[in-house]
């Protein structure tokens, strides 16, 4: 019975196997010889045994509606020049380059660069003369009178370099007759002299670079008119004896004559920060109704605005400053100072080293020819002893910026564009 049982149950296996396989098709064997190589350079036949299934592959069609956009390219409107950028004078810079693209300076080519005072109103010729001293190769030593006899010490320091043969010479003259004797004696012995920012008028240097300081003077007295209106005016100067400081003050006269407005007293200082703040506080006390300062030197500016924030006279005693170095730029941002009246003073530094460079490599008068579209006659205003105009085309005239508070922010993009942060 047991055996018959046995069988009974194998039958039933083998049934449930047989109905299993009809109910899936079998899957087909695929046989992959694969042969590899082994270290002792045997071959081994690997058999290996792989399901392969086979699958359906539907595909199904979708259409699809695509919103086609069309850009259209429109060609930006260039922004508008800065006003405060002087495309001369860069034009001017690269034609000088250019001229003395294949000169090889001497080995003991060397130029210099003497200012009147150490200020901030001097740090953007130095930037540029360093610039310009990088282009040409040639170094450039820049230096200030630091004595409290600014003018002796200056005057020796152009007999140094005269001595010392260097190749030229560009300087700010604090005395526009003492140094005559040495320029005189520079040219004489072969070395170009060039002034800057104050000229020695009347003397044999090439060339004067530098604003216009009578139009300078008169563009103050022009936003004296618009801001000030009438009323007293205190002005805050350096030297009495400086070519700038003496076209300066002459163009505000000439403005304000037949105005209301009244230049009463210009206080000098004498290149000293503290005796121009007290000049400035004195003048508040000595007129009670002062109705504004014109500060014709750099640091004068700073002093007035000090004195009168100092004194709650902000917007009723205002400012008209001369030069925008540092602090001048932050009492325009405060409203102490309504104006500024800007030199271009990093070129007083990067033109006089090309146009030195220019001088010793190629000559005096081609660098002349080259510079001639660029020179007005000089001087522009006549003194004691030489007429308007009566030495010739001399002047070249780098210009002048008049800032407001309403073009102050365009003013600094400019010198950020040119990386000085004041001028």
């Amino acid at each position: 019975m047991k055996g018959k049982l046995w069988i009974a149950l194998g039958l039933l296996i083998v049934a449930s196997m047989l109905m299993t396989a009809c109910a899936a098709p079998a899957p087909q064997i695929q046989t992959v010889i694969e042969t590899v190589v082994v270290e002792k350079e045997k071959v081994v036949e690997k058999v290996a045994t792989v399901e392969v299934e086979k699958i359906k592959e539907v595909v199904s069609t979708v259409e699809v509606e695509v919103e086609k956009q069309v850009e259209v390219l429109v060609t930006p409107t260039p922004a508008p020049a800065n006003p405060y950028r002087p495309e001369d004078l860069f034009k001017l810079s690269d034609e000088l380059k250019a001229a003395t693209a294949d000169c090889k300076p001497a080995a003991d080519a060397k130029y210099a660069l003497l200012t009147n005072a150490v200020a901030p109103f001097w740090t953007a010729a130095q930037i540029g003369a360093s610039r310009a001293s990088g282009e040409i190769n040639v170094p450039i030593t820049f230096q200030a009178p630091t004595a409290a006899e600014k003018l002796s010490q200056q005057l020796s320091m152009l007999e140094t370099f005269v001595n010392d043969n260097y190749s030229a010479i560009t300087f700010s003259a604090i005395d526009r007759d003492a140094p005559k004797p040495i320029i005189a004696d520079a040219i004489a012995k072969g070395i170009p002299v060039l002034l800057t920012d104050s000229d020695a008028t009347g003397s044999e240097r090439l060339l004067y670079i530098g604003m216009s300081d009578y139009d300078a003077g008169r563009s103050a007295g022009e936003a004296a008119k618009e801001i000030i209106g009438s009323g007293k005016v205190v002005g805050l100067v350096g030297y009495a004896t400086a070519q700038n400081a003496q076209d300066r003050i002459q163009g505000v006269k000439d403005v304000f004559e037949g105005t209301d407005l009244e230049l009463v007293e210009v206080l000098l200082d004498d290149i000293k920060p503290e005796v121009a703040l007290s000049n400035a506080q004195t003048a508040m006390q000595k007129y009670p109704d002062l109705a504004g300062f014109i500060t014709f030197y750099s640091y004068d500016g700073p002093a007035a605005c000090q004195a009168v924030a100092q004194a709650g006279n902000t917007g009723k005693v205002k400012v008209i400053a001369f030069d925008a170095e540092p602090e001048t730029q932050r009492c325009t941002g405060e409203g102490v100072v309504q104006a500024m009246i800007g030199q271009r003073v990093y070129f007083y530094g990067y033109l006089s080293g090309l146009i030195m460079h220019a001088m010793v490599c190629n000559g005096i008068e081609p660098t002349m020819q080259l510079l001639d579209p660029y020179l007005s006659d000089w001087p522009s205003l006549a003194t004691a002893t030489t007429a308007k105009g009566a030495e010739g085309k001399i002047h070249l005239n780098t210009g002048v910026d008049v800032i407001k508070g309403d073009t102050f922010e365009l003013y600094k993009d400019y010198l950020n564009s040119i990386g000085i942060p004041s001028q």
